[in-house]
């Protein structure tokens, strides 16, 4: 995969996962057939689709994808979603995990991060992070 692509893939995914209005939109209404929009979904796209299977840091010191100021930014929310998949296990019932408590914070820090992000991209990509 070209690295411009990757980028945008990575971005989108950190903007789908750390989005307040896309998680809860995302519940309203699952009849809609859009359920790849789901959290577990979104992760599932993160982890086997952007990152392939790979390690994170692969992506900044194997392929330069990444800058090493972009792997520092956004290291401590990658492994906070790491944490956050082994907690809730296989639970997808997106009221559940939009009401945890964990789930609020993980947003928030994401947010944060997004912001951080978004300083130290180059402007033809910020767009992406919208």
């Amino acid at each position: 995969m070209k690295k411009e692509i990757w980028r945008i893939n990575w971005l989108d995914s950190i903007h789908e996962l750390t989005s307040f209005k896309f998680q809860k939109n995302s519940s309203v209404d699952m009849s809609n057939g859009r359920s790849y929009w789901r959290f577990d979904s979104l992760v599932n796209k993160y982890i086997d689709k952007v990152l392939s299977g790979f390690d994170f840091q692969f992506y900044t010191e194997k392929i330069n994808y990444l800058s090493p100021e972009e792997y520092e930014t956004i290291k401590d929310w990658h492994n906070e979603l790491e944490d956050y998949i082994m907690l809730i296990g296989d639970d997808s019932d997106q009221a559940v995990i939009l009401r945890d408590q964990l789930m609020i914070s993980f947003l928030h820090n994401g947010k944060r991060i997004k912001q951080k992000l978004r300083a130290i991209l180059p402007e033809s990509e910020k767009r992406y992070l919208k």
